[in-house]
């Protein structure tokens, strides 16, 4: 290759040279060839490699926190930095400039690219019996990237082939164009992998119906959709809720348990594990919602994994997000997600042992303190949410505690202090193919079918059958209720940033509840898309920005 590789759609055309096997650096010449060469690409081999390569990749989409949690009526940023004014208050300086875009598009493009590069070379000659196997594997990657593609950025330039040459000039294709083309596509691939699971994240033709579902859901609330949209997504995810090969475990702990991972409620996984030759920076979630007990805490509190006792804080939980629990006493998922007492684990405190920090539920207005050193309730004496961090930001910040419950659902003992995170990390989970079944159905004017779905799932969360039958139980179902339930059952988890936009109800919710969104006040549709990362309207022709940005 005799020029140097300087722009996206440059490197998207060799994409299978930069993979993490060859660890090529942003440039190439035909005087320093890669040790894994374009070649390498044209046998099984070098195929199976590139979809390892892609599994890997989509550990990046998921940890991009900004894009997943920031900005949205359950999470928000713990300080002011200009990504954290941009991604989770909209502000006024939210532009095309923005860090975060750049990686996420590069990324995304790369995968699109891998898949392409796949999809054109892997035939039956070369790949034998695994030929359809890598094949729908294929297909299922690159339509999961161009979902968030367009979901994040709108109209995007749409490739279905192989890209070999440089790309000086692209066309944004119109999102209707580009769903009914994932649609078809995986259509044409379902029932060609097995459904049940035999390797941990390996993906399966569950994943793939999981994935068709959601494109089927989401593209039912755009103009060009339709009812036929939202009844097919339903069939397919019910595919999957009655099937044999997932089923609901007794409880809802029994799903989160660290001993008990690809249960039989994980659809489709990103593998990490304790190897570290192949778990990279780790999965992150063990450490994102919390605050670092120790810094606040030195006298009590030591760093201690197998204590979950403290953690390095990534993102902050609302505190009214806690008020999605009702009844929280009897919804055993509050207890599972939440970690509200910390026993003091410093041996040379003279309180080692006992009940350092407690915090009780957030309904609790009982005042018992259960013998904590430190008391934390939810609400203050004069009624402001307790559990902010403290900051100079915004008054309701000046006096809070800095303190608060931690997610406790995605607790990680088996790793070490600070380093990377074991745990998968489940993309697809069966709780969330109920509820958007169940969302489904609603659009489909099923509401029945749509109340049973979110009734089962809140049956097995219930303490016990009153529990249930009096309190648990719903007897209505709409829209909002319907996002209340995926914060109770799927909180911390991925896309609520994409729940929201699918269902139109983004700008309503984190205006109502996100501090900072109201602190700008500047949330409005144009923020329903990100920016195109100006980087990329600089290197090509006919790129155009997202209007307002």
């Amino acid at each position: 290759m005799k020029k140097t590789i300087n722009t996206l759609w440059i490197m998207l055309a060799i994409a299978g040279l930069c993979t993490s096997f060859s660890g090529c650096s942003s440039y190439l010449d035909s005087e320093t060839p890669s040790v894994v060469t374009d070649e390498f690409y044209n046998t099984k081999e070098g195929q199976e490699k590139l979809i390892v390569d892609l599994y890997s990749k989509f550990r990046s989409v998921y940890n991009t926190g900004e894009l997943q949690y920031y900005g949205t009526d359950l999470y928000m940023a713990i300080t002011e930095t200009q990504s954290e004014r941009m991604f989770n208050g909209y502000d006024a300086t939210f532009n095309s400039t923005a860090p975060v875009v750049g990686s996420y598009w590069n990324n995304l493009y790369k995968i699109v690219q891998e898949s392409n590069i796949l999809l054109t070379r892997c035939t039956e000659d070369i790949a034998g019996n695994d030929y359809a196997a890598m094949n729908a594997r294929g297909h299922f990657f690159r339509a999961l990237a161009y979902y968030y593609l367009v979901e994040t950025f709108g109209p995007v330039p749409f490739y279905t082939i192989e890209q070999s040459e440089v790309l000086y000039e692209v066309a944004r294709t119109p999102e209707q164009e580009i769903y009914d083309f994932l649609i078809q596509d995986l259509e044409a691939v379902l029932g060609t992998l097995s459904f049940g699971k035999s390797v941990a994240g390996e993906v399966n033709d569950a994943a793939v119906t999981f994935l068709l579902g959601k494109l089927y859901l989401t593209r039912a609330y755009k103009p060009y959709g339709g009812s036929a949209d939202f009844t097919r997504a339903a069939a397919l995810f019910d595919l999957i809720n009655n099937s044999a090969e997932y089923q609901l475990l007794d409880s809802y702990a029994a799903s989160y348990d660290e001993n008990n991972q690809n249960n039989s409620e994980v659809i489709w996984a990103i593998q990490y594990g304790t190897d570290r030759n192949f778990q990279g920076s780790g999965n992150p979630q063990q450490a994102l919602f919390g605050f670092n007990i120790v810094a606040v805490e030195p006298n009590l509190f030591v760093y201690n994994q197998s204590d979950y006792s403290s953690m390095s804080r990534g993102y902050w939980v609302i505190p009214s997000a806690h008020e999605y629990f009702t009844n929280s006493s009897l919804d055993t998922r509050y207890d599972v997600t939440f970690k509200r007492e910390f026993t003091v684990n410093n041996t040379a405190s003279g309180n080692y042992g006992t009940l350092g920090i407690y915090f009780p539920r957030w309904d609790d207005n009982s005042g018992d303190t259960q013998g904590a050193l430190r008391y934390y309730p939810f609400k203050t004496s004069t009624g402001e949410y307790n559990w902010y961090p403290q900051s100079t930001a915004l008054a309701v910040l000046a006096s809070a505690i800095d303190r608060m419950p931690i997610v406790n659902k995605f607790k990680d003992t088996k790793m070490d202090w600070g380093l990377a995170g074991t745990r998968e990390d489940v993309a697809f989970r069966l709780g969330d193919a109920y509820l958007l079944g169940a969302e489904a159905y609603l659009g489909a004017g099923q509401v029945s079918n749509a109340l049973a779905r979110v009734n089962t799932l809140r049956r097995r969360a219930a303490a016990d059958e009153e529990a249930y039958d009096n309190y648990l139980k719903a007897s209505t179902v709409d829209l909002d209720f319907i996002l209340d339930e995926r914060a109770r059952e799927l909180f911390g988890e991925h896309d609520r940033w994409f729940d929201l936009k699918r269902t139109g109800k983004l700008i309503e919710r984190a205006a109502a509840k996100n501090i900072f969104v109201q602190k700008y006040d500047n949330l409005k549709a144009m923020h329903l898309v990100r920016p195109i990362p100006q980087d990329e309207i600089n290197k090509t022709n006919g790129l155009e920005q997202n209007e307002g940005y």
